[in-house]
């Protein structure tokens, strides 16, 4: 039981994603980032230049990126007049003009202390959120643009990113990988990893599924995550509709867990929980189900973020359940009402819709456990054939947008043809 609790907690204490509050005179709709970077692995650097296409509404004359403690050296477009940086973000004054869309290149440069990793002894190196301290960006989830990278790479260093590998080209002693993701996803959902690493590849009907180590071999890479096939049919059947790209990629690296846009990073010593406890596998599925919640069905702003993780944690104990049988999904619930029960007794409690988020291991804890046992709570209200109906409901009308939680709410009603408002005063508002 205390090992399963140690797996359940482990996403609450290894996620250290904050998100920031900025004031902005125009906040900016992007519609594609355009990204060249080379990461230096052993000095902790980086050099990069992102075109971004955005849109800001008519009249503007400034708009903010945020730029985490990058050094931006230029911006340049037919539109920039000037720029400043302050307090991570960079601000662009626009020449006065009627025009809508604009376009801009900004180059920098800087040593990241967060949001990219670097491992100088495995000479490895791995995104984990603050897309804006490597990455000039707008932060905000409810944006969401299609997304492009050429990673600048010494020979014999590989890379897995966002999207889809469409070409790889040498340039002297460098290789240039080229990875693009055409649907439009928020920019926290970006990332890549580098380094040199023993590599499965299984296909599940026409997706390639990837699995990368520096530290196992094949055989037992391939036994981490062999119920990967299965888990992916599941969230299919559940969702409704088919993953959105041809490859999918697990990467063990580091220690932390995130999903990104086609692939995730999973701590290095996840595989200790799998060799122990075969039916200990919540982490890869947690991360898989973001490819839908998370990723594609994004909350609006992050007070409704629970959207994105409770989601994801219920769906693990849904796929225990389907893999391993009732008693391990009761197992999971009786797990998340514990540490809500604990919330309460704490005076920790709040509820899932927040005003503001900000991180702590508590508030992870509402959003997260007390999340899905609430999503339990609601399958138990409405049964199942409603509940499953609505979840496919709620994903088929709102894939590929941002939502708030009366989305779901509508959703779910619309299903079951309930009114669920007492249900929802009571458990999430």
């Amino acid at each position: 039981m205390r090992q399963h609790i140690k797996l359940i907690l482990v996403l609450a204490w290894s996620l250290l994603f904050v998100t920031e509050s900025y004031s902005q005179e125009t906040e900016p709709d992007v519609q594609s980032y355009e990204l060249t970077i080379e990461p230096d692995i052993q000095k902790g650097y980086i050099e990069g230049t992102v075109l971004i296409h955005f849109e800001v509404l008519k009249g503007a004359t400034s708009v903010m990126f945020n730029s985490g403690d990058l050094v931006v050296d230029k911006v340049r477009g037919s539109s920039v007049e000037s720029f400043i940086t302050k307090d991570s973000e960079l601000v662009i004054q626009l020449f006065p003009q009627q025009e809508t869309e604009h376009e801009i290149i900004i180059a920098y440069h800087g040593n990241p202390n967060r949001g990219l990793l670097f491992d100088k002894d495995l000479n490895q190196a791995h995104t984990v959120y603050f897309t804006d301290h490597w990455m000039v960006s707008n932060n905000e989830p409810g944006d969401r643009a299609t997304f492009s990278i050429n990673l600048i790479l010494p020979k014999g260093v590989e890379s897995v990113a966002s999207g889809t590998l469409t070409g790889i080209k040498e340039r002297g002693e460098k290789v240039v990988y080229k990875w693009n993701q055409e649907y439009e996803t928020p920019s926290y959902t970006y990332g890549f990893v580098i380094g040199t690493f023993n590599k499965v590849t299984e296909l599940a009907d026409d997706i390639a599924l990837h699995y990368y180590s520096s530290e196992l071999d094949e055989t037992r890479l391939q036994k981490v995550f062999e119920e990967t096939p299965d888990i992916l049919s599941f969230l299919e059947e559940k969702s409704g509709i088919e993953y959105v790209q041809n490859s999918y990629s697990q990467v063990l690296i580091g220690n932390n867990y995130q999903e990104m846009s086609g692939l995730s990073v999973l701590s290095a010593s996840y595989p200790g929980f799998v060799f122990k406890d075969s039916s200990e596998i919540h982490l890869t599925t947690h991360e898989l189900a973001h490819q839908w919640w998370g990723n594609m069905i994004t909350c609006e702003t992050f007070g409704h973020f629970w959207l994105n993780e409770a989601f994801a944690v219920y769906m693990s104990s849904a796929f225990n359940e389907h893999r391993f049988g009732k008693e391990k999904y009761d197992s999971d619930i009786s797990i998340y009402k514990s540490i809500y029960d604990d919330l309460i007794k704490r005076g920790k409690d709040k509820p899932l819709v927040f005003g503001e988020w900000a991180p702590s291991r508590d508030n992870r804890n509402v959003i997260y456990y007390k999340g899905a046992y609430v999503l339990h709570l609601l399958r138990a209200e409405l049964g199942d054939d409603n509940f499953w109906k609505g979840i496919k409901l709620y994903t088929q009308n709102n894939y590929g947008k941002s939502v708030v939680t009366n989305d779901f709410k509508l959703a779910m009603e619309q299903a079951s043809n309930t009114d669920l408002s007492s249900f929802f005063d009571e458990w999430v508002y």
